[in-house]
């Protein structure tokens, strides 16, 4: 009796918990739909035990995992990972987006198409200026390939530095990329034709490194989800008409390293990975 009294009353407790996510970085930034659905779907799965409600102020991606290391006004996050980030924080080892992450084309402007005309390596990519934000893991992947990489403080910033030329190329991920485009429609970008860039990425859920009761929640929802076919239903929902615009089989595909994935990368786990090949 005792112990049924005190699982009901950790239910109602743990019942009323809100789960705070990063509110986007701007009106216009869509790459929170999907993880969005993803975290409703485990919030469904919970039976109600936690809720999930918006940071109260769009929050860059920095700010957002230091607020996360530091438990203070976050919850939960979902980012690249990283060995400093799996140091800091709690990592749900299931990749969110099957690793779609890592697949990328080129964000450029419409008038300078002519300069990637005959790119057909990583090696001559890399004398071009690609634009990333300052604290993306992407700036030390690219720069461990050598890549000359010109970064902003902010997310929006990267198209008006691509508008106004500082840069040569935003590589955007194959789930980003379009909707970006269209929303960007008037600084004149277009997506580069023939190339794209694959390094192996892992996308994640983060919690506090204390937060053991709501990464049991997510990782038990992600397993299940993998396990049912309804986080690739998820993924399809979202993706699916991206990846088929793409037509990775018609481009060619630059092939970097990541020195910077962490070793406990779930990589052998082929059911966690997107393969274009499924698409074709």
């Amino acid at each position: 009796m005792i112990l049924v009294i005190f699982l009901c009353l950790s239910n109602r407790v743990f019942g009323q918990q809100t789960v705070i996510y990063p509110r986007p970085e701007s009106l216009t930034d869509v790459r929170s739909s999907y993880p969005l659905a993803l975290l409703q779907k485990c919030e469904q799965q919970s039976n109600q035990l936690f809720t999930l409600k918006p940071s109260n102020v769009h929050t860059q991606q920095g700010r957002s995992l230091r607020q996360l290391t530091s438990g203070n006004g976050m919850d939960v996050v979902w980012a690249l990972s990283n060995q400093e980030r799996e140091e800091n924080l709690l990592p749900i080892r299931i990749p969110i987006d099957r690793g779609l992450i890592g697949w990328r084309l080129l964000l450029i402007k419409s008038t300078n198409e002519q300069r990637f005309k005959d790119v057909t390596s990583a090696a001559q990519l890399s004398k071009l200026v690609a634009g990333q934000g300052h604290d993306w893991p992407d700036v030390d992947v690219l720069q461990a390939n050598h890549f000359t990489v010109a970064t902003s403080s902010t997310y929006q910033g990267l198209f008006y530095m691509l508008a106004r030329e500082h840069i040569d190329y935003f590589p955007r991920s194959i789930a980003e990329v379009w909707p970006e485009f269209k929303t960007n429609a008037n600084l004149g970008l277009t997506v580069e034709s023939k190339l794209a860039i694959y390094y192996p990425s892992a996308r994640y859920f983060f919690v506090n490194k204390n937060n053991l009761w709501l990464a049991d929640k997510l990782e038990t929802c992600l397993s299940k989800a993998t396990q049912d076919g309804s986080l690739k239903a998820i993924f399809d929902e979202y993706y699916l008409d991206a990846i088929r615009h793409s037509d990775l089989k018609n481009r060619t595909i630059l092939i970097l390293k990541n020195p910077l994935l962490p070793e406990g990368t779930p990589a052998r786990n082929s059911g966690y990975w997107f393969s274009p090949e499924e698409y074709y």
